[in-house]
């Protein structure tokens, strides 16, 4: 079942969700959205950059379950309380579960981080992209939690985006793109999902991150529409009560699409090797 997520504040609004530290954290937590190119891409730009300059890392033995992280467009990551295995899915783009084989005392273990990117010659801190500083996060695990993974496709449920037997309910644009960037918010258990310039691949890539499988687009549709979508989540259908609309009904009736159960190729990481972070 797609899984729905807590309220949470977006830096910019190009940013998507990143799903990773919702499913970790038993609590709701707080972090930006990020767009995603995948883990292909997320470890061939990290050969193409320098490491943080500065990284400090210690373990939280508060025993708390909320954590939260943030990336600032200046050069700063911060993550407080959170397990290594977020980091791993923030630094290749990759949901918890399509990581395989995290065991040891680093698996349980939380974190309080900090790197950063120092100005260039005390000048003003520049603007770097944020996939630049989400992929220099491998670096980070290589150098300090000598991390060494690889990846490996395996067959896994997903769900196929398609047109659904009613027709699609969208007009879509083929007209070029002046903005394109979506977001998730919702107060209580009402969800919503704001998307301009919105292609059903960039769709396919919102749902994505709303739940525990990959979403395909097979719809084969060109073109872009400015797409308001809004349904409510587990917790509201666990607690009963009217106007439950769950995100398949809302997909198929508001935008007269479908989400199928199918099976594909998915990207996993298999972790060789990961330790205990060397000290600062």
């Amino acid at each position: 079942m797609i899984q729905t997520m807590t309220p949470h504040p977006s830096p910019r609004s190009h940013r998507l969700l990143l799903l990773t530290v919702a499913i970790l954290l038993s609590a709701s937590v707080a972090h930006p959205q990020l767009a995603h190119k995948g883990p292909v891409n997320a470890i061939a730009l990290s050969k193409t950059l320098q490491p943080y300059d500065v990284v400090s890392i210690r373990q939280n033995d508060t025993g708390a379950n909320t954590g939260n992280w943030d990336i600032d467009d200046h050069g700063i990551l911060t993550m407080n309380n959170m397990p290594v295995e977020a980091l791993i899915g923030f630094a290749y783009d990759i949901k918890p579960q399509q990581i395989v084989g995290l065991t040891g005392p680093v698996s349980s273990a939380k974190f309080n981080l900090t790197a950063k990117v120092l100005p260039p010659d005390s000048g003003p801190p520049q603007l770097l992209p944020d996939e630049n500083l989400q992929a220099m996060a491998i670096l980070l695990l290589e150098d300090r939690f000598h991390l060494k993974a690889h990846l490996q496709p395996k067959i896994m449920p997903v769900y196929d985006l398609v047109i659904a037997r009613g027709g699609l309910k969208i007009k879509l644009s083929q007209d070029e793109i002046h903005d394109n960037n979506w977001n998730i918010n919702g107060e209580n258990t009402g969800k919503i999902l704001t998307c301009k310039g919105c292609r059903t691949a960039d769709l396919a890539d919102a749902l994505s991150d709303l739940g525990d499988r990959k979403v395909i687009d097979k719809t084969g549709l060109t073109g872009h529409a400015d797409i308001t979508l809004k349904w409510t989540d587990d917790v509201a259908a666990e607690q009963g009560g009217s106007n439950i609309i769950s995100i398949f009904t809302a997909v198929e009736e508001q935008l007269g699409l479908k989400l199928e159960p199918s099976k594909g190729p998915v990207d996993t990481l298999v972790i060789d090797r990961v330790e205990m972070p060397s000290e600062n």
